[in-house]
């Protein structure tokens, strides 16, 4: 897990003098000492937090006008070997890459390569939206970045178990041009990793490099952050701390390796690996963040405050209650209120990212964001009082975690018809595709008796589900609340824990499956049997 309040990309961006490399002994200033000495009295509140998440291990950052405030690092990167976490752990940043991504784009503006008013259709002339053909003449780099195009988000189309994806990255644009609309244009806030995808794809269509290589030409080489890379090659071996999501009982169990490196899809929606290793070297400045730290769209709009999305950055000004990119919000009655106590209003950029086994936001509540939360209370508060005890609050979110389990299945209950009459297995076999061609489920089973149904998606073993019958022809795979976490399978809502055959050929088989994988998408997605 990685906490960090202060960027080595914004701190370019304000071009913040750096000392040269090495840096030379340089006695912090009181008002900084005065900080670093409240800093490390939050630390048993952290550590608290940590505890409350079940977190594995921390590195937590705090840097201010050059001076390092914080750098600290809690428990393990690796569990069974009792590797410390270390400032050159690096950990998955997920999110926070979509910043990275932003940034990329206005270096490439700067050089003339790109247009923040151009139609998409002018860098991806196949784009061409199935339900609205015409949106991708409208569609900018600003409505992309800032999640204001309306169109369903559908994550299950690329993220299966384990933090693996499966749909291949040449299917990126058929993908997205399947995306319907939610909401009209620039008329919503509405996260959309699609989109930071289709960025990517700009990206290295102008550039004529892979995304991964254009991040590190135009922003990880000119700010030297040598120990950040969305690279597989480039990523040390044993420098990776290791993924783990937490039980319900706090037990740590570790699962599968993220994959999202460059070359795959939604690498740029959330592929960084990074560390909190600092390099002193002078940075240059980065051009056009005046774009990218503007806000471009309400995600939150209100007489007392308005939250923003930027490009890649949430935005607001305190006091504010924070996460709403993120999974705490959603765990919780309300969110804590903070800089309440701070003399004068002050600006505040956040983002959260979320991966299986990383940031913690996926098991017992997101310790990530409740410990920046804190710090940043530290910062904010000249009055120097006591931070807000945000223990009571990660309680709250660790506790309704907890029962979201059982919520899914009482959902699910409600729904379920125990007495309707089962269809033959054997006439639900077959491969099921997806219109994009991008995926298909495929329903076997691998028993004599054929009694066990099974699927997978795209032929891949750790995307294998076992099915039981729910009612008519709706099929079931919800697991156990153990085999959910395990596997990561965070992202499925009640709804999408069932398969609806329909349609039968003259021979009695089945021939499609409707599949409501995004609650907030218009209608389910369609899979048609086809064995070619």
């Amino acid at each position: 897990m990685l906490v960090s309040l202060i960027f080595s990309l914004l701190a370019a961006a304000q071009q913040i003098p750096l000392p040269p490399h090495p840096p030379p002994p340089e006695p912090v200033p009181s008002i900084a000492s005065t900080l670093q000495h409240r800093l490390n009295q939050a630390l048993p509140q952290i550590q608290a937090l940590k505890r409350i998440g079940g977190t594995a291990g921390i590195s937590i950052g705090v840097m201010s006008h050059n001076h390092v405030l914080l750098n600290t690092n809690l428990g393990f990167s690796n569990i069974d070997r009792r590797l410390t976490a270390n400032s050159s752990t690096r950990y998955p940043i997920a999110s926070l890459t979509k910043a990275f991504v932003s940034s990329t784009i206005a270096q490439l503006v700067h050089e003339g390569l790109l247009k923040w008013d151009e139609p998409l259709s002018s860098y991806i002339p196949e784009l061409a939206f199935e339900h609205d053909p015409s949106l991708a003449d409208q569609l900018t780099l600003i409505d992309i970045l800032s999640h204001r195009t309306g169109l369903a988000r559908l994550d299950a189309l690329w993220l299966g178990a384990d933090s693996q994806t499966f749909a291949p990255k040449n299917f990126t644009i058929p993908l997205c041009n399947h995306l319907r609309p939610v909401h009209p244009i620039r008329s919503q806030w509405l996260y959309n990793n699609w989109m930071y995808a289709l960025a990517g794809e700009v990206i290295e269509r102008v550039t004529k490099q892979s995304w991964g290589k254009a991040l590190s030409s135009r922003i990880l080489n000119p700010l030297n952050l040598s120990h950040t890379t969305a690279i597989a090659s480039e990523i040390p071996p044993g420098s990776l701390a290791l993924p783990y999501m937490v039980l319900d009982n706090r037990t740590p169990v570790q699962v599968g390796k993220m994959g999202l490196t460059d070359g795959s899809i939604m690498t740029s929606a959330g592929g960084i690996r990074s560390t909190l290793y600092r390099d002193d070297e002078k940075k240059p400045p980065l051009a056009l963040l005046d774009t990218v730290l503007s806000g471009h769209s309400f995600m939150n709009s209100t007489a007392a405050t308005d939250e923003l999305y930027a490009l890649g950055f949430a935005k607001v000004v305190t006091p504010a209650q924070f996460g709403k990119i993120g999974f705490n919000s959603i765990l919780m009655d309300a969110m804590p209120v903070i800089g309440a106590s701070s003399k004068s209003q002050q600006q505040v950029f956040y983002h959260s990212g979320a991966g299986a086994g990383y940031n913690h936001c996926l098991m017992m509540g997101d310790t990530a964001d409740w410990i920046a939360q804190t710090l940043l209370q530290v910062i904010l508060d000249e009055k120097q009082q006591q931070p807000l005890n945000l223990t009571p609050f990660a309680e709250q979110a660790a506790t309704k975690w907890r029962a979201t389990h059982q919520r899914i299945v009482d959902a699910l209950e409600q729904g379920r018809k125990p007495d309707s009459p089962e269809p033959r297995h054997d006439s639900l076999f077959g491969k099921y595709w997806h219109k994009s061609r991008a995926l298909y489920l495929e329903v076997y089973s691998d028993d004599e008796d054929n009694d066990t149904l099974r699927f997978n998606i795209n032929g891949r073993p750790e995307q294998e589900h076992v099915l039981s019958h729910y009612g008519d022809d709706t099929f079931i795979f919800l697991p156990s609340a153990d085999q959910r976490l395990r596997r990561g399978l965070f992202h499925y809502g009640p709804a999408a824990w069932l398969l609806h055959f329909g349609n039968r050929d003259s021979s009695g088989r089945f021939t499609e499956i409707q599949w409501n994988i995004d609650s907030q998408a218009p209608s389910p997605e369609q899979f048609v049997r086809d064995e070619s």
